[in-house]
């Protein structure tokens, strides 16, 4: 029996086995002074609780609560207010706090006010503004609430037309209200403009309309409470207050400072102060926005809207000041529509709603409102909505936003400064970031928080301050952990931090607006958790570790590939939605801790389950499975390849699926780094990338691959977002785009799937809505635009379908060269290659797709100049080699041409080449040959062959291994060999040759890169690997004017020539 189950037990047969822990009879009442030692009731300072006590009141402001072993501390679920528990810190040293049960969820509107500024003092504690748990039991259970579900239907922005309506008049449309400050416009009783007064910068402006009485002026902030500086703000504030109120009240416009990010608007009827009335902004959505104030005055109805950005937003076309006739005022209210029942959510609850845009920041937080007329899957919120949320499955890819609830009755929250102090970071924040935490240690006996509320919590400048933290408690299967339901947002440092602990189960929590990774595993030893459920969304750049920063900060940041992630959203960030890493070895704390890991095993750690998860408006990646995690918090590209038993670095390879993933308004939807992969049922739409496979070892001859099947991948879609507008090309000329482009680069083309690395394949997968525009190419399938590293000849496309015409509405394929936007010369571009087996994608099986360079083409092969500078088709088939030579430069001729592709290579990467299997090639050192290197053929099959000359310098004594070659007396004695066994060494030439074949026939659902018998699907291992041993190193290695013309060979006839397709 769990821990924490043995001591509900004990609690209960304790307490005449009470049902609710408030109902114990054991409890003593906190208002009750006999409850004390010192007959006296709590006032303050630092207290232990050695006893049951029952909060039945609210506390007073506390210093350390200390509870202790037989202390329990239960809260009141009768009590008909809200309950408060405040104090700097409640610590756990044996005993037990409990707001509700699980089978007894807290009734009544319960708070813990975390209180106290930082002490930054020499031996000041550790652990600040806490609730800690020692030891003991922590059991928090508010009532249960739908966490969160989707938009069934598109909630459109609020147009100029929606709060225009049949308006009488207009400031936005009519007036100017050029720059910022405090503004003031004058209707006269009929609601028709008196005159325009624009910003008020002098006391003078307000009291000279003192005299007009009967008149109508409306005031609003725009953009920032600008009053100049010729007047201190005191006196215009006191002229307003005159003007509006008789100076009978005071006007919140008094305590604004100049130049102060708050909203602000009124209505003042001059003479008539009763009729008078402002509002203040109140802050959601990073905007500090007042609503449209509305004040009818006889048979016109008044209306002014005030929106402040606080991070830099455009709100200027936000504000207004406007008159309606009477019962004309255009309603705001807005229907969601909603995929699940929301009768658990009540009005007055506050929701956010995700962004379905590139821009995560364009999620909008509302309250609902009383609605007698919605539907169970219905509730109503006041506008103005400022950006359209999708609600719709498009081109079939679902993009509904998601709606999270924020509201719990049992809130855990930091009691705020008005501003940053201190050694918190003021110099990056000018608001306070020392919230509240909640921190378990490793002797806890028992953790779950459901259905509760957290804000304001983490400390931004305390690093191991999180709002909820388990803290190096290693395995807690034992003790039923568990964190769900809960919200967790508005915090100063993530959501929920998982360090050094095992087996916690997260489900169907919402996070939101939060700093630095949110869901965190910390060191990388962290196994066995499940995130379930849950969504994820605002997550924004901290400054803790250098991946909390912009593009790297993630909503999910998994540290050890041994976690279970189902069902979650990550639904905005400024980095990335998922990313899975590992670290060589845990990091931190867990370094010094068994976690059962060896050196390298998280590298070698199948993810266990990943399926139906959906990534969405994250500025960089949306899914990204790559990298290990350094000691210092960096990160360096990984070598992911999941073993059978990961313990054992001899294993077999395990085969790692990945199920279900949507992904859409991201840069980069996807990247793989792995070995053996399946990706099914993805989803993808609208990112400048939509998948990646980044091989972790390419050349890996053995049965391996990266695979998409079942899939659907979509350009653009009718969610079109918010339109970027105007946008100036390089050449000068002016676009208008009606729809948004992604952040990080507007020029990048648009590719569904490039092929990188590999062997990747794409099976089963549909295509829609790749067409170029004067901005950015479009391709559903291309290659990655930068790439140095080998890929594989057999990479391909079968049964993929495109829902267009090309080139009239789209492009099936587009690759591009050097001269276009993105795209770069490096070696794996020009030899990356893709097989269309079945012709599904150029309408000719077996065709390749190649860069059009002259290594590669011959008199068959066609240019595809619609599918961009860098396609041309073959129907030949292509091997590639690979030579390990240290990095030592190469280059390679083709024997009927007589020449190099370049003079000076690149040699980004261990050198490799793509190879037409009809011609024949010479592989030249520029100009040393090595003392020993190796070349190794990929891609071949039965029926195909690959002859490739070596020059190792004239004269030179050398071995060839395997020792199953031996050497040959003529060339045309190697060319007779289908068993790899010979080579031919021409002394005066300097050039030793081999022709490479392979004896295993390519199945259709051989994958790998060369055919075998390891499976019944005919994968097997390349060969040979052919490594030449010299006495020495020599500088003989350029051997282009000895081999030519003897070794020119005829060029390929035009016989079988492939012609520009024609798409259907």
């Amino acid at each position: 029996m769990a821990l924490a189950a043995l001591l509900l037990v004990s609690v209960a047969a304790a307490t005449t086995q009470a049902l609710c822990p408030h109902e114990a009879t054991d409890l003593l009442p906190w208002s009750a002074a006999a409850s004390w030692d010192d007959q006296a009731v709590p006032s303050g300072g630092d207290i232990t609780i050695d006893r049951p006590i029952l909060l039945d009141v609210s506390s007073a402001p506390m210093g350390t609560i200390t509870i202790t072993a037989g202390g329990r501390l239960v809260f009141d679920a009768t009590s008909p207010t809200t309950l408060t528990l405040s104090a700097n810190m409640v610590e756990l040293t044996g005993g037990e706090f409990w707001i509700g049960s699980e089978d007894c969820p807290y009734t009544g509107d319960a708070e813990v006010l975390l209180t106290g500024t930082r002490d930054e003092s020499e031996g000041a504690a550790g652990v600040q503004k806490a609730v800690l748990v020692r030891e003991g039991v922590l059991e928090v259970h508010g009532q249960p609430k739908l966490s969160w579900t989707s938009l069934t239907a598109t909630v459109p922005k609020t147009s100029r037309q929606d709060i225009a309506g049949n308006a009488i008049h207009s400031a936005l449309d009519s007036d100017n209200l050029r720059g910022n400050g405090i503004f003031m416009l004058e209707f006269d009783s009929s609601g028709n403009s008196v005159r325009n007064w624009r910003r008020v910068t002098n006391p003078s402006k307000f009291a000279g309309r003192k005299g007009n009485v009967g008149s109508i002026i409306t005031v609003v902030v725009k953009e920032r409470a600008n009053f100049g500086t010729n007047f201190p703000p005191s006196e215009i504030a006191a002229a307003f207050e005159d003007l509006c109120y008789d100076g009978q009240r005071t006007s919140a416009l008094s305590s604004m400072a100049n130049n102060e990010l708050t909203a602000f608007a009124a209505i003042c009827h001059i003479g008539f102060p009763e009729n008078s009335v402002e509002a203040v902004g109140t802050v959601s959505n990073d905007r500090s926005q007042t609503g449209l104030l509305v004040q009818r005055i006889g048979d016109v109805e008044f209306a002014a809207m005030s929106v402040v950005s606080l991070v830099g937003l455009q709100t200027a076309h936000h504000v207004e000041m406007i008159s309606y006739p009477s019962g004309s005022v255009p309603s705001l209210e807005r229907t969601l529509t909603l995929a699940d029942p929301v009768t658990s959510w009540s009005a007055g609850d506050r929701i956010v709603l995700a962004s379905t845009d590139y821009d995560h920041s364009q999620s909008e937080e509302f309250e609902i409102l009383q609605c007698d007329t919605c539907t169970e899957n219905q509730v109503k919120v006041l506008g103005p909505v400022w950006y359209t949320h999708w609600g719709e499955v498009t081109d079939g890819v679902e993009m509904q936003a998601e709606v999270g609830m924020l509201t719990r009755n049992v809130r855990f929250h930091g009691q705020m400064e008005d501003s940053c102090y201190g050694g918190n970071q003021c110099d990056i924040f000018d608001y306070d970031t020392f919230g509240g935490q909640i921190k378990m240690l490793s002797n806890f006996n028992a953790a779950r928080i459901e259905n509760a509320e957290f804000y304001h919590m983490g400390q931004q400048s305390v690093l191991g301050s999180y709002p909820i933290h388990f803290h190096m408690c290693l395995d807690t299967s034992e003790k039923d952990v568990y964190i769900r339901g809960n919200s967790i947002h508005h915090t100063f440092s993530r959501c929920l931090t998982i360090h050094g602990t095992h087996n916690v189960t997260v489900h169907d929590n919402v996070a939101y607006h939060h700093m630095g990774h949110c869901f965190f595993l910390e060191d990388g030893g962290e196994q066995h958790n499940e995130f379930v459920g849950n969504l994820g969304l605002g997550t924004r750049a901290g400054t803790l570790l250098p991946t909390d920063r912009v593009n790297a900060v993630s909503t999910f940041w998994i540290t050890n590939p041994d976690n279970t992630l189902i069902n979650n959203r990550a639904a905005g960030s400024e980095g990335m939605g998922i990313w899975i890493l590992m670290p060589f070895f845990p990091t931190g704390p867990s370094a010094n801790v068994d976690m059962g890991l060896l050196e390298s095993q998280t590298l070698r750690t199948l993810v266990p389950a990943f399926q139906g998860n959906r990534a969405h408006s994250n500025r960089k990646f949306g899914f990204r499975l790559d990298d290990i995690l350094l000691d210092d918090g960096t990160v360096q590209p990984a070598s992911y390849k999941p073993l059978v038993d990961p313990s054992d670095p001899r294993s077999e390879p395990a085969f790692l699926h990945l199920d279900d993933f949507v992904g859409y308004k991201n840069s980069e939807a996807v990247w793989i780094k792995s070995f053996w992969t399946l990706c099914t049922n993805f989803r993808l739409a609208e990112n400048t990338i939509g998948l990646i496979f980044a091989s972790s070892q390419p050349a890996n001859p053995g049965l391996h691959y990266e695979m998409l099947a079942n899939s659907r991948v979509v350009g653009n879609t009718d969610n079109k977002g918010e339109p970027e507008g105007n946008f100036t090309l390089s050449s000068g000329e002016v676009v208008e785009f009606d729809r948004s482009l992604p952040i990080i680069d507007k020029r990048d083309a648009q590719l569904g799937v490039a092929f990188y690395r590999g062997p990747v394949h794409v099976i089963n997968t549909s295509f829609s809505g790749f067409t170029s525009n004067p901005l950015r190419n479009a391709g559903a399938i291309s290659k990655k635009p930068s790439n140095p590293y080998i890929s594989s000849p057999i990479a391909s496309v079968r049964n993929v379908t495109f829902d267009f015409a090309d080139p009239a509405e789209g492009s099936r394929f587009f690759d591009g060269d050097g001269t276009v936007f993105g795209f770069e010369e490096r070696d794996g571009n020009r030899h990356n290659i893709v097989l269309d087996v079945d012709g599904s994608l150029t309408t000719m099986a077996g065709t390749s797709i190649v860069r059009p360079i002259p290594m590669l083409m011959n008199a068959r092969c066609v240019l595809m100049p619609t599918w961009g500078p860098g396609a041309a088709l073959c129907p030949d088939r292509f091997s590639r080699l690979q030579l390990s030579a240290n990095l030592i430069p190469s280059f390679m001729t083709r024997n009927d041409l007589m020449s190099s592709e370049v003079e000076t290579p690149l040699a980004e990467q261990q050198t490799s080449y793509s190879l037409n299997t009809r011609e024949s090639y010479i592989l030249h050192f520029n100009t040393t040959v090595p003392q020993q290197f190796r070349i190794a053929p990929l891609g071949l099959e039965q029926g195909l062959q690959q002859v490739v000359g070596v020059c190792v310098g004239v004269d030179q004594a050398f071995v060839v291994r395997p020792n199953t070659y031996t050497a040959a007396l003529s060339k045309e004695e190697v060319l007779a060999d289908d068993n790899n066994t010979k080579y031919f060494y021409d002394v005066d030439a300097g050039i030793v040759t081999f022709r490479f074949t392979h004896p295993y026939p390519r199945g259709e659902s051989t994958l790998a890169h060369c055919p075998g018998v390891l499976d019944e699907d005919l994968n097997g291992v390349c060969g040979p690997r052919v490594r030449i041993v010299l006495t020495a190193s020599n500088d003989d290695g350029d051997c282009r004017q000895r081999a030519y013309p003897a070794y020119q060979t005829p060029p390929v006839t035009a016989e079988g020539a492939l012609t520009v397709p024609v798409f259907q």
